[in-house]
């Protein structure tokens, strides 16, 4: 309803807007239509409407404008809402409800969750000192919000070499000996799959080979290969867990680093980059354009109208 308001406040206002700058889109005779009644009235939503087309390129650019004047992100942080924290089981536990029946209790605890790590990584420096940052939040088909996060360090605390990565990122299982914690919290958030030959039926398999290209191969070191990308470490020191029934290793395991993990318990996945493509990567929604569904009410063969 209140998106309503604001699409009938910009219809009835295009004037107040300015629109009739925008000569292209009045110059209806270039797709061969010449009568006025069959034209229609063409409304133009602004940059300041969430969701519109001007939306989208503004954010675009101005994550373009950041990047050539900071340089390229140091580090891609994906954050995904972990319907099982207390603070949600808390208030839907005695009225035996799920997670997806209340999306606001979903948004509101992610929310605060999300505020938290953002404080933490831009003021309180615990990756080092931030030059700039952006992120976009979005909801996956199941309800659950994630965001992505880009992070622009300072030049003097920049992760320049294998090593340096080594410090934040950590792609194996830990010793379940020496830090049971850290093993659980990545045996629960951190593990994909399993998919391949051991679980063909996987979402993520697609023709036959996961999409995520998981299993990975074992990597003795941390390198950065020819296109800059980083191969994290994945040694066979025979560490593995049992997830859904299989036994799966290090080349399961997504990329994260341990103190947040431990901090934050949910499925907080941390990329070195030094590309500014993963800023295309966050404004993607410029060529596929949010979700639409179409829905109609049709007559049966009876006549009647069903209830969907």
């Amino acid at each position: 309803m209140m998106e309503s308001e604001r699409l009938r406040w910009l219809r009835k206002n295009q004037s107040k807007l300015r629109i009739g700058k925008y000569h292209n889109l009045n110059e209806y005779n270039s797709n061969g239509e010449t009568h006025g009644s069959n034209t229609g009235k063409r409304v133009v939503l602004p940059s300041s409407y969430v969701g519109s087309r001007r939306y989208m390129d503004q954010l675009y650019f101005d994550g373009m404008a950041i990047c050539s004047y900071v340089g390229f992100p140091d580090l891609f942080i994906t954050f995904t809402c972990n319907p099982n924290w207390p603070e949600i089981q808390r208030l839907l536990g005695f009225v035996h409800l799920k997670a997806s029946d209340r999306p606001d209790i979903i948004s509101i605890v992610f929310k605060m969750k999300f505020d938290e790590l953002l404080s933490g990584l831009t003021k309180k420096s615990l990756l080092g000192k931030v030059l700039a940052y952006m992120y976009t939040i979005e909801f996956q088909k199941r309800g659950l919000p994630h965001a992505h996060i880009l992070i622009f360090l300072h030049p003097s605390n920049k992760y320049p070499t294998p090593s340096d990565i080594d410090r934040i990122i950590s792609a194996e299982i830990p010793d379940q000996d020496t830090n049971e914690e850290l093993y659980n919290l990545v045996k629960t958030h951190m593990i994909h799959g399993p998919c391949g030959f051991a679980n063909r039926s996987s979402p993520c398999m697609n023709d036959g080979k996961c999409s995520k290209y998981f299993p990975k191969q074992f990597q003795p070191e941390t390198i950065v290969d020819q296109d800059g990308f980083p191969v994290y470490r994945r040694r066979d020191n025979g560490h593995t867990v049992l997830k859904n029934g299989i036994q799966v290793d290090n080349r399961n395991v997504v990329p994260y680093n341990a103190k947040l993990l431990i901090k934050y318990q949910a499925h907080i996945n941390m990329e070195w980059c030094n590309q500014s493509t993963s800023i295309k990567y966050l404004f993607k929604y410029i060529n596929k354009g949010y979700d639409i569904i179409t829905a109609a009410i049709a007559p049966n063969d009876d006549g009647n109208f069903n209830q969907p």
